[in-house]
């Protein structure tokens, strides 16, 4: 390894209608020929990381690309003394073509996880799986009627995961989960139960487990069809939901919360580190609104998980 750091490696989100994402088959002869990557290169020294992406898309894709976003909380595992950061590409000119010989092929999300990709790229493909959003239900507060109205105005301006958390709908749990599925999924949004896994089997996208269930657990939940999330409070849950294979986690408290008023909130920083230790997706929790979004993903947070913020009596 070079004494002056490690070797900088950019690559580049591109997507493209239908929410597929662009993605390349390394050629022979290259290290890890035949396996899947996002677009991408070295970065040589001097270069700032938004330049040698422009550069190296040009040469592997012949595209010119304009405006680009670090995405610092799309973390990866490259081997010792490389350095892999990835940036969404938000505008370029041209019509990407394998310029050095490589497969490409734009990839709906859902299917990435069926092609074998590099290591290093591996633990991004969760990350797009998920928003940025995670809608927490309360359809107790505002009634069926006033609780759909403001779910729809959000899903219809981007895609949601919904985690239908409802104990007074246990009897209808499964009809009402079933439904809300099926009026998400043409915006693209999700719908797990918050609850025992067999809960949700054949009638939500996946499971929500609390800190206690997930606590009883050794293993990923056998019974859990689909997504597997789980709200964490320490490091230590954090890492338990990592190593049973959860595909997401909720930290909280981030800030100060009336539901929780005894709770003493974690704080950015605090939030930050211990997100750091994990490469599991994370959402931030608690006092937050779709504002906090930016400053959610700075902090290396998948996105924010919002309750009061939409459902609460004020309006979303």
């Amino acid at each position: 390894m070079d004494p002056t750091g490690p070797e900088r490696v950019v690559a580049g989100l591109l997507w493209g209608g239908g929410g597929r994402v662009l993605i390349a088959r390394r050629p022979p002869g290259k290290a890890g020929a035949g396996l899947w990557e996002f677009p991408g290169g070295k970065v040589r020294a001097g270069e700032a990381g938004a330049d040698a992406l422009r550069r190296e898309l040009y040469e592997e894709l012949g595209i010119t690309v304009g405006a680009c976003t670090f995405l610092p909380h799309y973390r990866a595992n490259p081997p010792a003394g490389l350095e892999l950061t990835f940036w969404r590409v938000e505008t370029y000119d041209g019509v990407p073509e394998g310029r050095e010989g490589q497969e490409i092929r734009w990839c709906p999300i859902d299917a990435l996880g069926d092609l074998p990709f590099l290591p290093a790229d591996r633990p991004i493909l969760a990350r797009l799986r998920l928003p940025s959003l995670y809608l927490v239900s309360d359809v107790d507060g505002l009634g069926e009627a006033l609780f759909e109205e403001r779910l729809f105005q959000v899903a219809r301006r981007e895609p949601v995961l919904l985690q239908l958390r409802e104990p007074w709908a246990a009897p209808r749990l499964r009809e009402y989960a079933a439904y809300l599925k099926r009026v998400l999924a043409p915006h693209g949004g999700r719908c797990v139960v918050n609850g025992d896994p067999q809960e949700a089997l054949g009638c939500a996208d996946g499971v929500h487990l609390s800190a206690a269930r997930l606590a009883r657990l050794s293993a990923r939940p056998a019974s859990a069809d689909g997504l597997v999330g789980t709200s964490c409070h320490n490091a230590q849950e954090l890492r338990q939901a990592e190593a049973l294979g959860c595909d997401f986690a909720v930290l909280s408290p981030v800030k100060a919360t009336p539901t929780h008023p005894g709770a003493t909130p974690l704080g950015w920083e605090r939030f930050r580190h211990m997100v750091s230790e994990v490469t599991l997706p994370v959402y931030a929790l608690g006092g937050m609104t779709c504002a906090d979004l930016g400053v959610a993903e700075t902090h290396l947070a998948q996105g924010v998980a919002v309750r009061s913020a939409i459902f609460g009596k004020e309006g979303a």
